[in-house]
């Protein structure tokens, strides 16, 4: 590399690479510029031409000398030169260092851009796959629903009876206000077996012979029973067991036995008031049933009278209209 111009240059020769390089990395020189005396690579030669048209660069010959010594007052001009040289050589490092940079974050923004794109990339391929797993996820849910959907629609109303209390009790409801023997409502009354027959058990059924009454016959009669039978065998109970407790003969089992005894016999009383209570409550919604019924038949008979009063109004308006048509024809 060279030292300097001028009389330095004459006095230090080149040491064959180019000037512009780095000195780490400078290849070998293959031309010189006779004005400022820098050797140069192609590369650098041809940007050294274009920029200094004035300059003449020559074949570089390893130890000739490359610089031409100014002539007599041309020494202040060569000078001014080659610090205008030195200036543009400073300014062309400036520029090139600038360039770089702008390339460098040109690259960086480059490898940003396309990272980013690959991130965009990446996500919109894990987006897909994902979407493609579920959508197999919901084919396969579908396909599953399909098959089992028959299945739950079989069983669906088994299920409800099964879990669902309110629709048990209502079906027993319903069974209870149905004959056993003949599916038709409770309307009629035994007085025999005290139970709630239809209108063919007592014709074909096991209730022939037997003394009937209607619903609202057998729910006055039992209402108006006297319902003081619990009271009355409470206040037996007491008075037993006081006269029982007094009389000092008997010993702690036998006062446990008449104890239990007693009770049966309170329990017994008890039972017997819950199913007169039971049978009033089965009779009144029998009647209530039957009364819905009559409602229900007089409205499909209302219904019907009205189908029919319709129809003939009908038949009338045709028959007018068909009359009146001869007559329209005629006045024609």
């Amino acid at each position: 590399m060279a030292s300097g111009v001028g009389a330095a240059f004459e006095e230090l020769p080149h040491d064959g690479t180019c000037d512009e390089c780095e000195p780490d990395e400078a290849p070998g020189a293959e031309e010189v510029c006779r004005e400022c005396g820098f050797c140069y690579c192609r590369r650098h030669a041809e940007a050294h031409r274009q920029k200094f048209l004035s300059h003449h660069l020559a074949e570089y010959v390893h130890g000739a000398q490359a610089w031409t010594p100014p002539a007599d007052g041309e020494g202040a001009g060569k000078e001014e030169a080659e610090v205008k040289v030195e200036q543009e050589r400073e300014i062309e490092s400036e520029a090139g260092e600038e360039s770089e940079s702008e390339e460098e974050s040109e690259s960086e923004e480059e490898s940003e851009t396309e990272e980013e794109s690959e991130d965009e990339s990446d996500e919109e391929s894990e987006d897909d796959s994902e979407e493609e797993m579920e959508d197999e996820q919901e084919s396969e849910a579908e396909e599953d629903n399909q098959e089992e959907g028959e299945s739950e629609a079989e069983g669906e109303t088994e299920a409800e009876s099964e879990f669902d209390p309110e629709i048990e009790m209502e079906a027993e409801r319903v069974a209870k206000r149905k004959c056993p023997d003949h599916g038709l409502d409770l309307s009629t009354y035994c007085q025999e077996d005290r139970q709630l027959i239809c209108v063919l058990c007592p014709v074909i059924g096991a209730h022939q012979g037997h003394q009937l009454s209607t619903l609202d016959e057998a729910f006055e009669e039992l209402r108006s029973k006297d319902s003081g039978g619990l009271k009355a065998a409470m206040i037996e109970l007491v008075e037993r067991l006081k006269f029982k407790s007094s009389d000092p003969k008997v010993t702690r089992d036998q006062m446990k036995m008449f104890i239990q005894q007693e009770f049966k016999k309170v329990q017994k009383v008890i039972a017997d008031e819950e199913q007169k209570a039971l049978h009033l409550v089965d009779i009144q919604e029998a009647m209530a049933t039957a009364h819905v019924t009559e409602i229900l038949a007089d409205i499909q008979s209302h219904m019907d009278r009205l189908m029919t009063q319709m129809a003939q109004a009908k038949e009338q308006l045709d028959t007018s209209n068909e009359s009146a048509e001869p007559k329209a024809e005629w006045c024609q």
